[in-house]
């Protein structure tokens, strides 16, 4: 008996352990399907630009190309052409805004700590849009003419109009990206500005060029979650076998109970048939005792102490459930039951 219980137990707590392992598993991937995504781009971005000069006697060429220095006084026009791109680490639609404006500035010189008296913006170009589907790069190129004089003369005027001669001039010529980009994963926005500056109101300039969009690798990252029919099916083993594993507890738990309890009653069926042996005698059917006052006794003590009275032997009959011990006397039975610990059903 104790070998087939050992061994009954233990096939049952190998069993639970493989659907404990095999749904805690399948309830974690399942369940935890959050992974990390990134999204790389790289902006390339440039800014050229030509001076255009008015008719003189000293420039042979119409143009001087960028990064020299210019006498204000030849400048007719310059000639801007922003180049914008950008490039992605895996194919995405995107839809992007973008305009070139104007900003003109008088300013606090360096001395006189410096600060800003005047701004004003200007709209060059209007809104402009495009998008681009399924692509791992795209690029924008707009080129326009500035009227250098004539932001020129708006800034003296002004300063003249309000009597600042210790002031200097910037002129900004920028153009601004808005782009609102969608990976397979993410979604995201991202904003550049090219920036094109231009000194105001002295004999000779040098342009500078500033951009918010450097050329380094830039990398959005995320947690997502993943959707799917096979999480879905993951989710449903996992939760079967985790229920199915805490049945296996219950199982365990009750047939120890029932083990212990059978045990007590072996043990004592034992010690009875062992130390009274000489006036038990075994029966193969139990008699008809519908004509017989049955007393039911507590205790096999009890069925003693009336044998003690009637000194006639004890009739044992034994099922897999109970035993009976019988003590007949004339038209009067003591009746002593030792039960095992029943099943629930």
């Amino acid at each position: 008996m104790k070998e087939s219980y050992a061994r009954r137990q233990f096939l049952i707590f190998v069993f639970l352990l493989i659907f404990l392992c095999i749904g805690i598993f399948c309830l974690y991937v399942g369940l935890n399907t959050k992974k990390k995504v990134s999204l790389k781009y790289q902006e390339n971005n440039d800014i050229d630009y030509k001076v255009y000069l008015k008719d003189n006697d000293f420039f042979e060429q119409d143009y001087i190309d960028k990064g020299k220095t210019y006498i204000t006084s030849l400048i007719d026009h310059i000639e801007v052409t922003f180049k914008y791109n950008i490039e992605f680490s895996e194919a995405v639609d995107a839809k992007y805004n973008y305009k070139i404006m104007a900003k003109l500035e008088s300013n606090k010189t360096d001395t006189s700590g410096g600060g800003n008296y005047w701004t004003k913006e200007y709209d060059l170009t209007g809104d402009k849009n495009n998008s681009v589907s399924d692509s791992t790069t795209y690029t924008i190129m707009e080129k326009i003419n500035v009227d250098y004089n004539k932001y020129n003369e708006l800034l003296n005027t002004f300063k003249k109009s309000v009597g600042l001669a210790n002031s200097t001039g910037l002129l900004s010529v920028y153009l601004i990206v808005d782009s609102n980009v969608k990976g397979e994963y993410l979604s995201t926005p991202i904003k550049s500005d090219l920036i094109l500056q231009l000194p105001l109101s002295e004999l000779a300039i040098e342009a500078n060029i500033e951009s918010d969009a450097s050329n380094n690798v830039k990398e959005i990252k995320k947690m997502v979650k993943e959707d799917g029919t096979f999480y879905t099916i993951l989710v449903f083993i996992g939760a079967f076998c985790t229920t199915l594993a805490l049945f296996l507890v219950f199982v365990l738990i009750r047939s120890r109970r029932l083990y212990k309890s059978n045990y007590k009653y072996d043990l004592e069926l034992e010690k009875i048939l062992t130390t009274y042996d000489s006036i038990i005698v075994n029966i193969k059917d139990l008699p008809d005792i519908d004509d017989y006052d049955v007393i039911k006794v507590e205790s096999f003590e009890e069925l003693i102490d009336a044998h003690s009275e009637i000194r006639k032997p004890i009739n044992f009959y034994q099922t897999k459930e109970y035993s009976v011990f019988l003590l007949l006397s004339d038209n009067i039975i003591w009746k002593y039951v030792l039960r095992k610990k029943r099943r629930r059903r």
